[in-house]
């Protein structure tokens, strides 16, 4: 008899120990799925930010290139009085304004680029961190190329 309850006792600890092992191993898939929709969230809420960042240098463009045009109109209905550097200066506004526009273009495609590579990580902890490194590259973005478009604005506007 004494013989049962240390194989009883080894027994019933084996399988405690299995079953929290188990469990543990139950939650480490779901901790993974809950990881990995809290990532695509994030990477889902980075393309809207993305888009609505983007309609919104879309604007600041259309309505500087509007600035550019009505300005070109008025200079040209005033032939003989339009001094050559003002025109050299808006022909130059044209070109920057044309450039920024080439630059969000591929900005745009390497964001996509990044947030494809971003999708195809399968460690966690890289992903994050790529995720935060693309937020903070995309705010950077946002925030000179307004700059610039303001600075385009003010040029305009002497």
């Amino acid at each position: 008899m004494n013989l049962r309850r240390p194989v009883t006792a080894s027994l019933l600890l084996s399988t405690l120990l299995l079953a929290s092992s188990a469990r543990w191993a139950a939650t480490d898939p779901l901790r993974k799925e809950w990881t990995q929709a809290i990532q695509q969230k994030q990477v889902n809420e980075l393309t809207q930010r993305e888009q609505l960042e983007n309609l919104k240098r879309a604007q600041e463009l259309t309505q500087t290139q509007r600035q550019l045009d009505q300005l070109r109109q008025q200079e040209a209905s005033r032939p003989g009085l339009v001094a050559p550097p003002r025109t050299q200066q808006l022909s130059e506004t044209q070109r920057q304004l044309d450039q920024l526009k080439l630059e969000q273009q591929l900005n745009g495609v390497q964001h996509e680029l990044k947030l494809n590579e971003i999708e195809r990580e399968q460690n966690p902890f890289r992903r994050q961190e790529k995720i935060k490194e693309l937020k903070l590259q995309q705010h950077m973005q946002f925030l000179q190329d307004q700059s610039r478009t303001k600075l385009m604005q003010q040029n305009l506007n002497r």
